[in-house]
């Protein structure tokens, strides 16, 4: 194994190399010409069929769906190259790497130690999510490949905005239908705020890539056209928080966009879109009303503060009533268990077992919706301080890098900003690590990060 640090022009830098001591297959030209074009096509295939999570409902299983198959497929592939075809293993030189493989293990000790059988589902997922974030590591060589996932993404955007709008307008659903309350639209997703998420991230990476990329017309106008049929149907998901949050992402696009004009002109066009549709909507506005008044709502649950008395700074916290007992029994979980936690994946197993006086009288929710607390409750001090080191190397090495062209810093801006838009999503909706989405954007982060091969 040898580390390239600095190579030749038109080589890639910072990553490890690792060649296997496999002897070499003779691969007919027929399968060498197939091998060499299953990484782009699988790869478009897993970003086309990631938002299809309504497709567990056709397997056995529902554990599995489409995209959880082409992933198998991918790392098939990628096995079968590297022993086949004897092809050198590339890792990312990174300390956030290590950190997001550690954290990764910890969180399957911690599942297997305690038992918890969704923990343990959800460790797997990661693990594969892993394999899959290097497997985009080693299979994004180039520029165009880069740009085709993005393109793929801006696909699936205007492909999910549609049905999106489809299922508002004729107010339907392909599955999970709300049970009472606002429709939400949440398209092949099973949860409005995923959606939502989805469609911030979208948006958002699409401003710095139309903005600072040099490309032709059409992949520009691929888009910018995804990036508004995003903001047409956002509005629709009424998920307040992730509004929000993008709002604050936005500013942040804009001060790191090359093009600065282009970058604000793009987001005035995406707040003007959700503006209209606002106006037209009135619940979209009266949904927002809501935002505004849980500013009003201070935290009052006087059970918490009769037990915790240092849970009086949640008064402070614009946050719904749900919320509120499920991050005021995660601190409590926390300082109960604050060095290992009480074990990866038993946040809600906690909640209707031993702790099951923490959650009030005509609720039910459980699982919780705040990945910070999640992480501090689930593996405490440990695990929290690995994911805090991950994130600051990755931020740090990021913002420290030097680009040698404004085409890499774009492709790396990008996944860094829906990156952002995840992280800050989770700590409303949940769902970090097992985000598939998540480990596509460091992937492609990390390839960026190491440069391009000769294309």
């Amino acid at each position: 194994m040898s580390q390239a640090d600095r190579v030749e022009i038109g080589s890639r830098v910072n990553e490890l190399r690792i060649s296997l001591p496999i002897g070499r297959f003779d691969v007919p030209p027929r399968i060498a010409s197939i091998s060499r074009r299953l990484p782009g096509v699988l790869l478009i295939a897993w970003v086309l069929t990631l938002p299809l999570e309504f497709t567990k409902l056709y397997f056995p299983n529902q554990g599995i769906e489409l995209s959880r198959v082409v992933l198998g497929l991918g790392l098939l592939v990628f096995a079968a190259q590297t022993v086949f075809e004897h092809r050198e293993i590339r890792l990312p030189a990174s300390a956030s790497v290590f950190g997001l493989a550690l954290f990764t293990a910890y969180a399957a000790a911690s599942a297997t130690a305690t038992g918890s059988s969704q923990g343990i589902r959800t460790a797997l997922a990661m693990v594969a999510y892993l394999l899959m974030m290097l497997v985009i590591f080693n299979w994004t060589r180039t520029q165009e490949e880069h740009r085709r996932i993005w393109s793929a993404l801006a696909v699936s955007a205007v492909i999910l905005a549609v049905v999106g709008l489809i299922l508002h307008v004729t107010d339907s659903y392909i599955w999970n239908a709300p049970n009472a309350g606002i429709a939400r639209v949440n398209a092949t997703f099973h949860d409005p705020n995923i959606f939502a998420r989805f469609l911030a991230f979208a948006m958002l990476a699409m401003v710095p890539l139309a903005a600072d990329l040099a490309t032709t017309f059409r992949q520009r106008a691929l888009w910018v056209v995804a990036a508004f049929a995003a903001a047409i149907i956002f509005p629709f998901t009424y998920s307040r928080a992730t509004w929000a949050f993008t709002a604050v992402v936005a500013v942040v696009v804009i001060a790191v966009a090359r093009q600065k004009k282009r970058a604000l002109a793009l987001v005035a066009g995406i707040v003007a879109v959700f503006a209209i549709v606002a106006i037209i909507d009135p619940s979209v506005l009266s949904r927002a009303a809501l935002l505004v008044s849980n500013l009003q709502s201070p935290f009052n649950n006087r059970a918490f503060l009769a037990r915790a008395p240092w849970l009086e700074f949640m008064r402070f916290l614009p946050i719904d009533s749900v919320r509120q007992y499920l991050i005021a029994a995660g601190l409590i979980i926390f300082v109960d268990h604050p060095i290992f936690g009480i074990g990866f994946g038993t946040f809600s197993q906690a909640l209707t077992g031993q702790y099951a006086g923490l959650v009030p009288v005509g609720f039910d929710t459980t699982a919780s919706h705040t990945s910070l607390v999640t992480i501090l409750a689930e593996t405490g001090l440990v695990g929290l301080a690995i994911v805090l080191v991950a994130g600051f190397d990755f931020v740090r090495s990021t913002l420290r890098a030097g680009f040698a062209s404004q085409v890499q810093r774009t492709l790396v801006v990008a996944p860094a900003i829906a990156l952002l838009v995840i992280v800050l999503e989770s700590q409303f909706s949940g769902r970090l690590f097992d985000e598939p989405y998540l480990w596509l954007f460091f992937g492609l982060a990390y390839s960026a990060r190491a440069g391009w091969e000769q294309e």
